[in-house]
């Protein structure tokens, strides 16, 4: 299966390390975030991923697994409100980065665009992946995951290592045999 990664992501030298969250002493319930606007291939990804983690289910390591749509952006109408929105999603999911020294980039990007119903007016939009892990240990209750994929780690002069949501299947599966 290919996913995105960036230039720089693909300039690694040398043998792969294993993402994180592959070796826990507590087992990890994961949530898969997709996007609603996917195409037949794509959605065949989606299923793949979904039968792998159903897979790890069956170990010590991934205790449930979730699939769920990305949260909606906005809400039309303020009272319509009956969950988090996107934004708000995404300010956990950087916070977990920033207490981490990780980063999002370059699966999450958020970005200002003009509006088209007012010229002063700007608004926020976001550019998501099409598939994104949580991952939160069962024997803690923190509002915050303790992991996110994918992720993007800064490696020694400045080249950056982005690891996707298959790098982190693998990397699962290959410490569970």
């Amino acid at each position: 299966m290919s996913e995105y990664r960036s230039p720089a992501a693909t300039s690694r030298s040398g043998p792969k390390p294993h993402p994180r969250w592959t070796e826990t002493a507590s087992p990890l319930e994961v949530t898969c975030y997709v996007r609603s606007d996917v195409t037949p291939p794509i959605q065949r990804q989606i299923t793949s991923i979904r039968d792998r983690l159903k897979t790890l289910m069956n170990t010590q390591l991934v205790a449930e697994t979730h699939i769920q749509r990305w949260p909606p952006r906005c809400y039309a109408i303020d009272g319509d409100a009956g969950g988090e929105t996107c934004s708000e999603f995404i300010d956990q999911l950087e916070q977990w980065a920033n207490n981490t020294g990780y980063s999002l980039r370059p699966a999450i990007r958020r970005h200002s665009v003009g509006s088209l119903l007012d010229d002063d007016t700007t608004t926020e939009r976001m550019s998501l992946p099409v598939i994104l892990l949580t991952l939160k240990r069962t024997d803690t209750e923190k509002s915050i995951p303790d992991g996110v994929v994918p992720y993007t780690i800064q490696n020694d002069g400045g080249k950056d290592s982005t690891y996707t949501v298959c790098d982190w299947l693998t990397a699962a599966e290959q410490s569970i045999s």
